[in-house]
């Protein structure tokens, strides 16, 4: 009180930003591919973009690409913010402009801090370039969020398999998009009210945990096509500690211990309760990262495939660990076992 009058001079926190709204208005246009454009990039780009040539019929639409960059909240609930692509289809009144439907993307798992879907002119950016073949060449709407941690967000680290963000921010994304429609380079397409959510990979189960949430908030979903996403992730996890160690095991795991950990707080007091002392130093904010993973895998920041230790355990533990002995396992299961684990 520095008026004696009992109040106080202290103004209010500002609220916090509303969830869902663009930062920019009107988002960023980053590129016109037009469909002759999106066949060459995907031709002359990665093996999955060359692979993905053969889902993709004769391109119908021009698509102009926006960044969208929007307000979102990170694993606890504070607020932060991320980005993603708006593809809008645009061309012959028939097929590509006038109200379409809109589709929700979810993509996949990448180390890459510095990813976005939205840019096409990345020919390795096979995701993105596929997403865009398959959808918005055909007259959707394309909505595809980057998550936070990535691109332009503030946040330093990915909320990885968290149903209850990922779920979130990818209805966030879907809000700012919808109130950048329609476009300015491309006014005549709109949005009809038709809501498709797939995702691929990591981007499987936020599509599930994405159309969940969207049922209990009764919003409308017309269809869901969730692909190859760990749905079950509880047995999931358990499958892996009885000895059926996947691909990407070690990489997978630091980027779900590590994103528990900023939700939950409760994995681990020190790095070393559960990750090696030779890996455990800055382990914590590794992912995502600028550098590629090959060259995470070459300094010796992670291992490449091996998450258990070729020890067996304590014998008063073996009869609750079976099949640990890499001899006892399938070929693929046993490379999750070393001594560099």
């Amino acid at each position: 009180d520095n008026n004696g009058s009992g109040g106080s001079d202290t103004p209010p926190p500002p609220p916090p930003p509303q969830r869902g709204t663009l930062l920019q208005s009107p988002p960023t246009h980053l590129s016109t591919v037009s469909t002759t454009d999106l066949l060459a990039r995907l031709a002359g780009g990665s093996d999955e973009g060359k692979q993905g040539l053969g889902l993709v019929s004769e391109p119908e639409c021009t698509i102009d690409v926006h960044q969208i960059q929007y307000n979102t909240v990170d694993a606890t609930g504070e607020a932060t913010t991320a980005s993603g692509a708006l593809m809008v289809p645009n061309g012959p009144a028939t097929t590509c402009q006038g109200p379409r439907p809109i589709l929700l993307y979810a993509h996949g798992t990448t180390t890459d801090r510095d990813f976005n879907i939205a840019n096409l002119d990345n020919t390795e950016n096979a995701e993105g370039l596929i997403i865009a073949a398959v959808f918005a060449a055909h007259g959707y709407i394309v909505v595809a969020p980057n998550y936070a941690g990535y691109d332009t967000s503030t946040l330093q680290y990915h909320p990885y398999l968290n149903a209850e963000q990922s779920s979130g921010e990818m209805i966030d994304a879907l809000t700012a998009a919808r109130s950048a429609l329609p476009t300015q380079v491309a006014p005549g397409t709109s949005d009809n009210g038709k809501l498709f959510i797939t995702g691929y990979s990591q981007g499987g189960h936020v599509a599930m945990a994405t159309h969940r949430a969207m049922q209990a908030a009764s919003m409308t979903v017309t269809a869901s096509g969730p692909m190859s996403g760990p749905y079950t992730l509880a047995a999931f996890s358990d499958a892996i500690f009885f000895g059926q160690v996947n691909a990407g095991a070690p990489l997978l795991a630091t980027f779900t211990i590590n994103s528990y950990q900023h939700a939950y707080g409760n994995i681990y007091s020190n790095t070393t309760d559960i990750f090696e002392a030779r890996y455990a130093t800055g382990i914590d904010t590794l992912l995502p990262s600028t550098l590629p993973r090959s060259t995470l895998f070459a300094q010796g920041s992670l291992p490449r495939t091996q998450l258990f230790s070729s020890t067996p355990p304590d014998p008063a533990f073996a009869a609750n660990t079976p099949a640990t002995e890499p001899a006892n396992l399938a070929p693929l299961f046993a490379l999750g076992f070393g001594p560099e684990n």
